[in-house]
């Protein structure tokens, strides 16, 4: 569904466009940048510098270390320790490449700190098996990544979604407030009558991002859905509170994603709401749960929850009643719900509920594998590009700076097709079937794999990234969507 041209995104995409340089090595840049690395340093953060013995236990539980060993936590991080020593130790400061204390130098040097940084998804696996306590991925994606965007280096539809967000210019989109509009819609469908709209002191706030509605309308339905059979009182935002709150986080852009999340709790704060409930199970929920009240420096007024764990606490009171399917089923943990946010055992006991024959995988919770699409990486394909500058009615080429940006994705899309590869044969070895869903909206899109259009009834291939795969595909990948059991 192409949209006719945005004047709003035609002049985020030129914003983008100028703050942008894929090429080129500018010396006054890289002191901003580096001055800005240094001050993000907290004492955590030293801890994480300084601990690591380069023992290399964190290379297995990386995605990206299959797809090359350089890609080891441990290497990728080392990038940012060059710079620390450099600039805040006296040996580096004095002996430099003698201790391994350097700055970026050249066009080469920064290639290989943006190659680091979208070979990182911030999973947290390298975190939990390090037996030093050394969370690589924060370093790389809090410290290293600020380096990259500072000088230019960032995915352009990444930093069209942050500059969309934080100027609140996506309400301003007219196809994208269609597409809220439709998931709202098929809500009300669901349940038969209209939505508590903007309810001031409502027990909970659902709170669907808009990238919910585009990607998971079905998602949205379901959930109220549940709201409605436990005789909930709730409420629902009548306009998205978000594009996807702090997607600036993902680009390197602290100071938006700050921004952007201080004016989302703002919102909520103003409804007076007692409980936040998500869907998104991605960065979004660890951010709104566990770093706001840091980014913000002050405790939320609210409680905030993820569909899964308001599920497990509905069925634990009685409350939620609904027939056990016999369906073979199973469930992957998204990091950032499960490392980062600490939702360790309600889906299960959900899921157990849902199907007598739900099927963990090997490695299932905190030990779960990582898809290898966070941090950014899955928004990094051409076809993604496409669809999307298609939607807000601008041009493919508007959200690439050049040549050499466009190879820089098409590389990553490759990695990650190899990281994913693990990932799917180990779902594939829990036996468990393939579940469809419908896309209102989104039937004109093209498979993403073998890039053939196909019917309205769509597959997802993961709860949170938006991969659209043909049945065909799908039965080849066989990999679950957690949604669709609602």
């Amino acid at each position: 569904m192409a949209a006719t041209g945005s004047p709003v995104a035609r002049d985020i995409a030129m914003k983008v466009r100028e703050r942008i340089s894929w090429s080129g090595f500018d010396k006054a840049k890289l002191d901003r940048a580096v001055a800005k690395f240094v001050g993000r340093i907290d004492v955590v953060k030293l801890h994480f510098l300084e601990a690591c013995v380069g023992c290399g236990v964190c290379a297995p539980a990386c995605p990206y270390y299959y797809v090359d060993e350089r890609n080891a936590p441990m290497i990728k991080a080392e990038k940012a320790r060059y710079i620390y020593r450099k600039k805040l130790t006296f040996a580096g400061r004095i002996l430099g490449w003698l201790v391994n204390a350097k700055l970026p130098k050249s066009e080469k040097d920064l290639d290989e700190i943006v190659e680091a940084v979208y070979r990182c998804t911030n999973c947290g696996h390298c975190y939990l098996t390090c037996p030093f306590g050394i969370d690589s991925g924060s370093v790389i994606q809090e410290l290293l990544k600020i380096v990259a965007t500072d000088m230019g280096r960032v995915p352009s539809l990444i930093d069209f979604f942050a500059e969309l967000e934080r100027s609140g210019a996506f309400y301003e989109v007219p196809s994208l407030m269609e597409a809220w509009k439709a998931a709202l819609t098929k809500a009300e469908e669901a349940i038969g009558k209209k939505l508590p709209y903007d309810k001031a002191g409502a027990e909970i706030l659902l709170l669907p991002m808009l990238t919910d509605a585009l990607f998971y309308p079905g998602a949205i339905a379901g959930a109220i859905k549940i709201l409605e059979a436990a005789k909930l009182d709730y409420t629902v935002p009548s306009k998205p509170l978000g594009f996807r709150t702090p997607v600036a986080a993902v680009a390197g852009r602290p100071e938006a994603a700050k921004e952007a999340l201080k004016r989302l709790v703002d919102s909520i704060e103003k409804l007076g709401v007692k409980t936040v409930v998500l869907l998104d199970g991605g960065f979004p929920y660890f951010w709104l749960r566990w770093k706001a009240p840091t980014v913000l420096g002050r405790k939320l007024d609210f409680k905030v929850l993820h569909i899964v764990e308001l599920v497990d606490e509905l069925i634990s009171k009685g409350k939620l009643e609904f027939e056990t399917a016999d369906d073979e089923v199973t469930w992957h943990d998204p990091c950032q719900l499960v490392r980062r946010g600490g939702v360790v055992e309600e889906p299960y006991r959900v899921m157990a509920k849902v199907s007598r024959r739900f099927r963990p995988l090997p490695h299932h919770g905190v030990n779960s594998l990582c898809c290898g699409g966070g941090g950014g990486i899955g928004c990094m394909s051409m076809e993604m590009i496409k669809q999307f500058s298609s939607l807000v009615g601008l041009k493919p080429e508007d959200l690439i700076s050049g040549e050499k940006e466009k190879e820089f994705i098409e590389k990553t899309e490759k990695a990650w097709a190899v990281a994913l590869k693990r990932k799917i044969d180990h779902i594939r070895e829990s036996k468990a079937k393939p579940r469809s869903n419908s896309l209102p909206g989104l039937h004109a899109l093209n498979c993403w794999r073998c890039k053939d259009l196909r019917s309205r009834n769509r597959y997802y291939a993961y709860c949170r990234i938006p991969w659209k795969v043909c049945a065909g595909c799908w039965n080849q990948m066989t990999v679950h969507d957690p949604y669709t059991v609602f």
